[in-house]
């Protein structure tokens, strides 16, 4: 059954996920409590799409799963777009024998191995050539575990939780792994949120009935928990090495409340009447990972060639250029798949 609001749903993460790439093209400090409530809100926000994921993996996939063809498919539509965005940069840094992150890209010897091949297979595994490429690595894992997924699905509820609960804490614990480079660090981390996206598809109905009208009090949560985190001196997502301990990550706790918050919200506008509205929602959640794969390389654009908008108000500058961005990778998505509509979906994603 085709979900309107989990379309509507796909739209807004990516809204947030591109504003939340957007902060360094402002002038915004976050140096006072309220810039670092506002940046616990926007950020994060590739949490929204791990738990849409999960979701629809269950309510497309389980029912007609088969692991060859669901890997092929979903292989091919990652990793060619993801492949053809990696050469250029890859070939660059590589030239350059660059190396962020204490260095973990720098050839550490000479010859055609330590120069080229280790470093190539270093950048195109964690996606850190770009922002935000690191998701696409992560995902890729993460289908490829999908008989561990269906093993979940299979599970008496009391399994399904403890589960949850088990993952959950080692995700509070663990945060997200510094430089963003350890994607099995990632697959952790985000696992429980998958799996949550999981347990609301296979339990809808009873989640839409017992949270009915109750969306308050998942809001309330989410501010309450990012109004903690600001107060605490803490702005935007935790990174730490896994095995070192540093307190409780609660961005993963905010972002379970906001996707649950948006899964319930949402689902009143079901059926929107509104066409304009409607067609340009659903527009933005086709394209969402085509603006996905193309937002990184033009903000990097952007940051070359000095190109900001000369806003005196930082906060006011942040909503133009996430919405100029987001306009820009959607028209040039559109012009890609009317040139070649066959193939467009693997070279931008859509």
């Amino acid at each position: 059954m085709y979900l309107n609001s989990f379309n509507i749903f796909r739209a807004l993460a990516i809204i947030f996920i591109v504003t939340g790439h957007c902060f360094r093209m402002t002038n915004i400090k976050f140096d006072s409590f309220w810039e670092y409530f506002a940046r616990n809100l926007i950020d994060g926000g590739t949490a929204l799409f791990v738990f849409i994921s999960g979701f629809l993996f269950h309510h497309i996939f389980y029912n007609r799963y088969r692991y060859s063809s669901f890997i092929s498919k979903k292989l091919l539509a990652l990793l060619l777009p993801y492949t053809l965005f990696a050469i250029i940069p890859i070939y660059f840094l590589v030239e350059k024998n660059s190396g962020a992150w204490w260095g973990f890209f720098r050839a550490t010897d000479t010859g055609l191995w330590h120069e080229y091949i280790l470093p190539t297979l270093k950048w195109y595994s964690t996606g850190r050539f770009y922002t935000a490429y690191w998701y696409i690595p992560f995902i890729v894992v993460t289908f490829l575990i999908s008989p561990l997924h269906i093993w979940f699905i299979r599970r008496s509820i009391i399994i399904q939780l403890i589960c949850v609960v088990s993952l959950l804490i080692v995700s509070c614990l663990i945060y997200r792994p510094v430089g963003l480079i350890n994607v099995f660090q990632h697959l952790v981390y985000y696992t429980p949120l998958y799996l949550i996206g999981i347990l609301c598809s296979m339990h809808k109905d009873r989640v839409y009935q017992g949270l009915k009208g109750k969306e308050i009090y998942l809001l309330v949560i989410v501010l309450a928990l990012a109004l903690f985190q600001a107060y605490s001196g803490h702005g935007g997502n935790y990174y730490k090495k896994a095995l070192v301990f540093k307190g409780i990550d609660y961005m993963i706790f905010q972002k379970i409340a906001l996707s649950l918050f948006f899964m319930i919200w949402l689902h009143r506008f079901e059926n929107i009447k509104n066409k304009t509205i409607k067609f340009s929602l659903n527009y933005l959640a086709a394209a969402s990972f085509a603006i996905y794969f193309m937002h990184p390389v033009l903000l990097y654009v952007a940051k070359k060639q000095k190109l900001y908008f000369k806003v005196d108000i930082p906060w006011l500058a942040l909503p133009l250029i996430t919405i100029s961005l987001i306009l820009t990778c959607l028209v040039l998505a559109i012009i890609v798949k009317k040139i070649i509509p066959k193939y467009s979906r693997y070279i931008t994603g859509y």
